[in-house]
């Protein structure tokens, strides 16, 4: 991946300019930013991490252009809430920014439902990690 220019690492604040064209968009509900822009541990490598909530569906690929031209660089990961799994949903609001909420609470909501399939879903990423350690132990590989 490639960066727009000399590497000066965008900080919140930043990001939020930037994509303001989008917080316009119709149905879209929420926006956050996560990962190591939040934790204040980026360097030139580092990738920008934006989630998106809309009422709808979203062209994942038309959205992470958009994010790319507006943030000019190609150092994004875009993800999409509504399609995100559990543990995806769950990390993203557990250490972010809210950018953009359409209306005050919609982040709360999304946080506390996030929190709530996350703990419903830990019985199976339980099991699949036993699977996954059988397999290995099996093949001499663990």
């Amino acid at each position: 991946m490639s960066s727009y220019g000399l590497f000066r690492p965008l900080d919140v604040d930043g990001i939020k300019e930037r994509l303001a064209p989008i917080f316009a968009d119709s149905g879209l509900k929420l926006v956050l930013v996560f990962g190591s822009v939040v934790a204040g541990a980026t360097h030139k490598k580092s990738d920008i991490d934006v989630a998106f909530l809309f009422e709808g569906r979203v062209d994942i690929l038309e959205l992470t252009n958009r994010v790319i031209r507006l943030l000019r660089t190609d150092n994004v990961d875009v993800v999409d809430l509504c399609a995100a799994s559990p543990l995806l949903k769950f990390s993203a609001a557990k250490g972010c920014k809210v950018l953009y909420e359409k209306t005050p609470g919609i982040f709360s909501e999304f946080y506390s439902l996030a929190f709530r399939r996350y703990v419903d879903t830990k019985k199976l990423r339980d099991a699949g990690r036993v699977v996954i350690d059988d397999f290995l132990r099996a093949r001499g590989l663990a």
